[in-house]
């Protein structure tokens, strides 16, 4: 743990993970067949909401990747990444392909082809299925990965304001156009999912130098774009689903959760501010990776001797546990070892 960090975002990830699993589990599951049993509608009213989670991970994802970058080492900046995000990604991979096996669940089966180029991570941008429907987000962070490196690299960091402001604004033009229902959602980070990203660096940047008017209109802009991305995915879910999601609803939970980030950022010393967090927070990538597929096969194998609400209470506590595990003994393990051999060792005079 480390004494400059931001503890509460760490409660803000794990809150943001187990909005995306019950999102999953009560509402997309039996929605489009994946498991049809538990079937809770009446939880689904409310539920429908809950993929916004993705939404404030991405937010969350434009601040804390500048940290990672604002020493301007590309090498660095690149095998940290990796260190970061491969070891428990190849391990959930491999779980949930072999789940689909064990299970002998042939819709959550893959050729084996299919799931070693999976471990790429690149699938998504190859036109190869996923392993996990929930991979497609990852996909977003490695585009967005890029863009800094290449910032990175050509020493343009200083230019970020402007940057976020071309995306923030392109973002909001590319929305009010057809591109906004045409663009393959999941693949295509613009209009969509670039300018959460942003969202996030400009809370960076005004974090780092302080407010003024110039950070106070990209501060505008991300107000502007979280209430037409959210009105515009509205309708695109409620044609999907067949059932209503209200604009209004989902704009003002991303603003609300964009304050309280702001206010997270932005403060001194946080009222949350709590180190404990930090056990919290290292439950959520393997959660996040884990839980979808290998919970909807879960609830397929047991939904006939389990109540609905204990089989989804089971299946959630059985994830916490697992992803606890993973980061543990196997995730922590290997980012220490990754980086002894990876990364540059500290000068000592």
């Amino acid at each position: 743990m480390q004494g400059n960090r931001f503890y509460e975002i760490d409660l803000l990830r794990l809150i943001s993970a187990v909005l995306v699993v019950l999102f999953h589990y009560t509402f997309v599951g039996w929605m489009l067949d994946f498991a049809p049993q538990p079937r809770t509608e009446c939880f689904g009213e409310y539920s429908r909401y809950m993929y916004l989670g993705i939404n404030f991970f991405f937010i969350i994802s434009g601040f804390v990747i500048l940290l990672s970058a604002k020493d301007g080492e590309p090498r660095k900046f690149v095998l940290s990444r990796f260190i970061r995000l491969y070891p428990a990604y190849w391990l959930c991979v491999l779980l949930t392909a072999g789940a689909a096996v064990m299970f002998s669940q042939e819709a959550f089966q893959l050729p084996w082809t299919d799931v070693l180029i999976n471990l790429t991570m690149l699938q998504s941008g190859l036109d190869v299925p996923l392993v996990d429907g929930v991979y497609w987000t990852l996909w977003m962070e490695l585009k967005f990965y890029a863009l800094v490196l290449i910032m990175v690299w050509l020493r343009w960091i200083r230019f970020l304001p402007w940057f976020c402001g071309v995306v923030l604004a392109g973002s909001i033009v590319g929305l009010s156009t057809s591109l906004a229902t045409s663009v393959a959602t999941f693949v295509a980070g613009f209009p969509h999912w670039a300018g959460y990203f942003a969202c996030g660096c400009v809370l960076y940047l005004i974090r780092l130098h302080g407010f003024n008017w110039g950070y106070g209109l990209l501060v505008l802009l991300s107000i502007i774009f979280c209430v037409r991305q959210n009105q515009v995915f509205a309708q695109i879910l409620t044609d999907f689903y067949q059932v209503e999601f209200k604009a209004w609803i989902v704009a003002g939970a991303t603003l609300l959760f964009y304050a309280f980030l702001a206010l997270v950022a932005l403060r001194k010393n946080g009222l949350l501010r709590d180190p404990r967090f930090y056990y919290l927070g290292v439950l959520t990538y393997p959660l996040y990776l884990l839980h979808e597929n290998v919970g909807f096969m879960m609830f397929n194998a047991w939904h006939t001797y389990v109540p609905a609400w204990v089989l989804i209470a089971g299946v959630l506590a059985f994830m916490l546990l697992v992803s606890w595990l993973i980061w543990r003994w196997v995730e922590k393990p290997a980012q220490v070892w990754l980086k002894r051999k990876l990364l540059p060792k500290p000068e000592t005079k």
